[in-house]
């Protein structure tokens, strides 16, 4: 059955497995040196007071470490949006919209990215064409997503920024 949805194996879930893969590690080791490099004053005060085990995590070491917590999560996302190849190679690389009416069905439909397409065609495309500047386009909103998100993560840590002294 050639038009199977299910057919396909290169395709948005597999791509998002292995872009998982990559970003796990990075994120839970950057995590961790930020939940481990919250003073031992910190948590020794929490607990004179009374608090339990689980009220210093809550309310003391999460709060003084968030900022580096948010920070493995950017970097662990900054490099799955640069994981250009693996994306290229795992996704199917169809220019054509997914089909939304399939529901859920839609993740295991190949797709083309956008660091894909600006890798891929780059190379072929006649400078100065509108094809050229749609390509430069597609690099500009990649930067303004990434600018949005880091804006949006600055906004949180300030927010819930508690001082380490």
């Amino acid at each position: 059955m050639p038009g199977f949805p299910y057919s396909e194996r290169l395709n948005i879930l597999t791509a998002g497995c292995l872009l998982a893969l990559i970003a796990v590690p990075t994120i839970f080791t950057l995590a961790e040196d930020a939940l481990n490099n919250v003073p031992r004053p910190f948590k020794e005060a929490s607990m004179a007071l009374g608090a339990s085990r689980l009220q210093t995590i809550i309310r003391i070491i999460v709060p003084a470490s968030l900022s580096g917590i948010i920070s493995a999560v950017l970097l662990g996302l900054g490099r799955v949006i640069g994981e250009t190849m693996v994306v290229l190679l795992c996704a199917g690389n169809r220019i054509a919209i997914p089909d939304f009416t399939a529901g859920l069905a839609v993740i295991t439909q190949p797709v083309h990215t956008m660091t894909g397409i600006i890798a891929q065609e780059m190379g072929e495309v006649v400078r100065g064409s509108i094809h050229y500047r749609a390509l430069f386009v597609v690099g500009i909103l990649l930067f303004f997503l990434a600018l949005l998100i880091n804006y949006l993560a600055q906004k949180i840590v300030h927010r819930y920024r508690i001082s380490i002294g």
